[in-house]
Parts: C-alpha cells; structure tokens; sequence
C-alpha cells in the first residue's frame, strides 16, 4: 500500500491511503464496461471510415484525396485518423461488424478499468470508485460510437492521470509522449489533451501563488509534461498541419450550410445528464474542498461539453479525476475513513446497489438495441438491394448525406457516392445544395441533378415542409420528396422504414414504372395523400393496392402498418 500523490493545493485533510480494486472489482468494472459497449452500429461515418483503411492497406499509402465520391472526386483530404481506420478495416476484414463491436467493447471496458483506478488511486473505497466509474461510463455511453473518438475518451483520461499522478523520475514524460502521439492519429481530438494539461498546470500554479509556497520541482516536471504531450502531437503524418483540423472544422460546423446536429450547444431538455453531473460536480468539489487543478479541469471539462454535444462523452470520463478526491474526503466513502464499520458496510451495499442499477438501465435501454452487427431500420440495406435488383446502381445516384457512409462501405470502388458526411470535402456542394433550397428554386436543383447526371434517388424521411404562397397564404405541409423531385419527371418505386428510391420517368424502362411505382402513396406527404382520398375516394382502390405491395416489400414496415390504420381510420373501414 502506497500513498498517493499530494494535491497541489493547500488541503488541511491528510492524504487518504490507496486500496487497489480486488480482482472481482476489477471484473465487475470489465463485464459493465462490456455491457455498456455491446450494442449495435448506428453512426454515418463507420462505412467510409472502414473502406478508407482498406484504402491504405490495398494501397500501402495514406488517403490524402477523396476517392470515394463523383461530385468531390481528387479533392484534398487530410485525414487525421488514418490510425483507427487501418485498425478497423483489419477487424471488419476478419469479423466483419461483430469485430466492430467488439472494438468498442474492449475500448470501454478498458476505460471503465482505468477510472475504476483513477478512484481508488485518489483514496476512494473501491466499491465507491467503482460506482464513480460505471456513473461516467453510462453517462458517456451516448458518444460509444464506432469511430476514431472512441480513442480520444479514453487516451485523454489515461494522459492527464499520468499528468496528475507524475514523479521527479528521470524518463516519466516517456509514457505519457507515446499515449498521446498514438491517439493523435487515431483522432484529431486528442489534440485537447496538452491544452487539458496546461490547464492543470495553470490550477498548481495558482494553487502555490495562493498558498504562498512555491514548488519549483513541480513546476518543472509539469512543464516538462506539458511540453512532451504537444511535441508528442507533432508524431503524425502531417506534423503542424494538423492543428488546423479542429479549428477548421469548428469553423466550418458554424456555417448555415453546414447542418451537424453533435456540434450544437446542449440544452438541459438535450442532455439532461449532463446538467445535472455539472450540478453534483460542483457540490461535491465544494464541500470536498477540492484543489484548484481539479476545479478548473472540471470547469475546462463543462465548457467543452456546453460548447458541442459532441463533447458530453470526454466531459464523463474526466469526471473521477475532477470529483474523486472529494469524495474521498466523505464520511464512509474514502479509505481512511473513521466512519463506523456499520456505516462502511451500508455504503458499500449502496454502491453495489448503484451499479446493479446502472447495469439495469445500460441493458434495458431500448436504442441503440443490444447486438454485435449493424442497426436493422437505420441503414438503407433494403433500398440498396431493391436497386440492385433493378439495376438502377449503374450511373450516378443522388444519395442523402446520412447514407453516404453505407454506400461508400460495400459499393465502393464499384461506385462512388454523391455526398457523404466528410463536411469539409463536400462544403462547396453543401453550399449550393443550401443556397437552392433557400430560395426554393426547383429548377436550379433539377438541374445541379442534370448536371451530374443523376436519374436515381436514394432519399431519407424529412419532415413535411411549410408551403406557402409568395403573400405568406398557408398551402399546407408538403413532403420533401414530392416538393424537390416533381412527379411530372420523377416517381416513385420503392420505400420502407428507412429510405425512398425514386427514379427520373424518361432514364427507366417503362415495365418498372408500371410495376413499381408509388402513384398515390408517398410515405412523407401523408397530409396531402389523406386529404386526397378524402376528395376522392375513388382513390381507394389504389391506396390499398399500394399499400399491399408495401407490406409485401416488408410485412414489418412500421410506417406501412402507421399508414393502414390512417387510412382506416381516415376513411371509415
């Protein structure tokens, strides 16, 4: 039993001693690390993540220019996670999605060992610091996505507690260089962690000002560290550049044109979570008479996670190293603690009881379904494959930004996207797209369609859109598909829960359109389809003739099913 290292400010409590987690606390953290991390694929980027390290390795090069779409082909790429993309197109060449998911499975139960650590290292109980780190784990859990910031939520923790925890040893920047310079090219973020640290460093060295007692030797290692982890950042192919990522993508994530819901300021009503472990974080700082290090990376911490949602996962996993010592100083949670053992052995219970909780709800929690492949209903693998079935996958197809990543994962190099969510490739054709529909110009977006010569549509649902008249008379809500592809060129074919195909009219053989197409049934214009069969209910025949071949298409299409109770309902019978 070892102390641990001092706060760095003034602290009239003594350093608690350190317990290390028993094997069976360290297993309890691995199987809810596990559970927290086995759930299906959701996210857009995973798919052309993967094609591009199979890129590299088909290629034994890096990606430095877009290969994977028509409209932004040879464009310059900087691709600052090349690292993880090698690694996971590797896994998905031997396991494919399964191996994807067991990626982030062992990234989270390495991380929810390593705050489990974190908290025992700053004096907490072990049941205590267990319950603090499977806490975090949950909270982070909205960022598990499989994609380079896994590698960020954990590096940063694991480089600010060597920070944290550092010597006057001879070689100990050495670990603390390699975490960052190998996360740094897994993931841009890790560019955070030198600045995470000056901020430490800047909290000691208020905390010595303050308290009148300057330490030079710890000041030296600190700027030492500091030093280390940025030239460890310079470890990269592209050396300096690639500060310029984050900031240009920051900047690039502000324009109008440039719609990223995870780079949005949080509300309360968004990340209640968040709110409310900001709240208790600063509780437990102030009663626990936390150090200024502690205060102001919790504060650094807050302000990250307020400025972009998707910093709420990096806000979790720094929350043992800002709030553990504190709790430590709490009657029955700290291991010198003086509390009875009656009342050590209640808490304990208690912090069994909060993790038993905890894995309750990580398990029970409806979405992202548990599971080891790719999210059923969220991907448009049926409309993929009704377009190839129908050989409608040979030109130019006009693809939804969010389905971009799918496409790129199986098609290419057999075919290339329109668009994917590599903003910073595609914002001058984000621009355009943005500026068309400002003005509600149709003939415009029909003919940037022309212009690459797209005659096919794989479309997402959108919300009905406001239609008015140039005096601001209400026309009603009309669906996107029926507003920017006019039925007078475009129809209809195919559509499920996820996705719609429409095809150009004068690009396709005649037998598909009287075979497939969707006359009457557009799944996002309901508003004017029930208004329509209640003018004329003549209409009804075809509604349900449509609505059969529908279900046929996908007997548990949700929408198909919502759809014949409306017109049940709507119709009377």
């Amino acid at each position: 039993m070892t102390a641990p290292a001092p706060d760095t400010a003034p602290d009239t409590a003594p350093a608690p001693p350190v317990l290390s987690p028993s094997r069976p606390l360290v297993a309890a953290a691995i199987a809810f690390g596990l559970l927290c991390g086995a759930y299906e694929i959701t996210n857009t980027a995973v798919g052309w993540h993967v094609a591009s390290g199979r890129w590299m390795l088909d290629h034994r090069e890096l990606l430095d220019r877009d290969v994977f779409s028509f409209t932004a082909a040879g464009t310059e790429w900087l691709d600052h996670e090349w690292l993880f993309q090698i690694l996971a197109a590797g896994l998905y060449e031997l396991g494919g999605a399964p191996a994807l998911v067991g990626l982030r499975m062992a990234v989270v139960a390495a991380l929810a060992v390593l705050l489990l650590r974190i908290g025992t290292a700053s004096g907490l109980d072990p049941p205590a610091a267990l319950a603090l780190a499977c806490v975090s784990v949950l909270g982070a859990r909205p960022r598990f996505f499989v994609r380079p910031e896994l590698a960020t939520l954990l590096v940063v923790p694991l480089a600010l507690w060597l920070f944290a925890t550092r010597r006057d040893r001879r070689w100990w920047p050495l670990p603390l260089a390699a975490v960052v310079a190998v996360g740094v090219n897994l993931h841009g973020a890790v560019l955070v962690t030198p600045i995470l640290l000056a901020v430490w460093l800047a909290g000691e060295a208020a905390g010595w000002l303050l308290a009148r007692r300057l330490d030079p030797q710890a000041l030296g290692t600190g700027l030492v560290g500091v030093a280390a982890a940025f030239a460890a950042t310079l470890v990269n192919p592209h050396g300096l550049a690639i500060w310029a990522v984050p900031f240009r993508l920051a900047e690039l994530v502000r324009q109008p044109h440039v719609p990223n819901p995870e780079w949005l300021a949080p509300g309360p009503a968004d990340a209640p979570e968040l709110y409310g472990a900001m709240v208790l974080g600063a509780i437990v700082l102030l009663v626990g008479r936390a150090a200024l290090p502690r205060w102001l990376l919790g504060a650094a911490a807050a302000a990250l996670a307020l400025q972009h949602i998707r910093n709420l996962g990096l806000f979790f996993v720094l929350l043992p190293l800002v709030v553990a010592p504190s709790l430590a100083r709490w009657p029955a949670l700290g291991t010198g603690s003086a509390a009875p053992a009656t009342r050590r052995r209640a808490v304990r219970l208690a912090c069994f009881g909060l993790v038993a909780v905890l894995a309750t709800v990580a398990a029970a929690r409806p979405w992202p379904r548990p599971g080891f492949g790719f999210a059923d209903r969220w991907y448009p693998d049926r409309a993929v494959a009704f377009l190839d079935a129908h050989d409608l996958l040979d030109g130019p197809l006009y693809n939804d930004v969010r389905f971009g990543g799918w496409l790129i994962l199986d098609g290419y190099p057999e075919r290339r996207v329109f668009l994917d969510d590599r903003n910073e490739i595609h914002e001058p054709l984000l621009l355009e797209i943005w500026e068309i529909f400002g003005r509600s110009d149709v003939a415009a977006w029909q003919a940037l369609l022309g212009r690459w010569d797209v005659d096919t549509v794989l479309l997402r649902y959108h919300e009905p859109i406001r239609v008015a008249t140039p005096d601001g008379a209400e026309l009603g809500r009309r669906g996107f598909s029926q507003l920017w592809f006019p039925t007078g060129d475009w129809a209809m074919v195919y559509w499920d829960d996820v996705a719609m195909v429409l095809v150009r009219r004068s690009s396709v053989a005649p037998g598909l359109l009287a075979a497939r197409e969707y006359r009457l049934l557009h799944p996002d214009d309901l508003e004017h389809v029930l208004a329509a069969l209640r003018a004329d209910p003549d209409l009804l025949p075809i509604a349900h003739a449509e609505l059969r071949r529908a279900l046929a298409d996908d007997p548990e299409c949700r929408r198909a099913l919502e759809l014949a109770a409306l017109l049940s309902t709507a119709t009377g019978g």
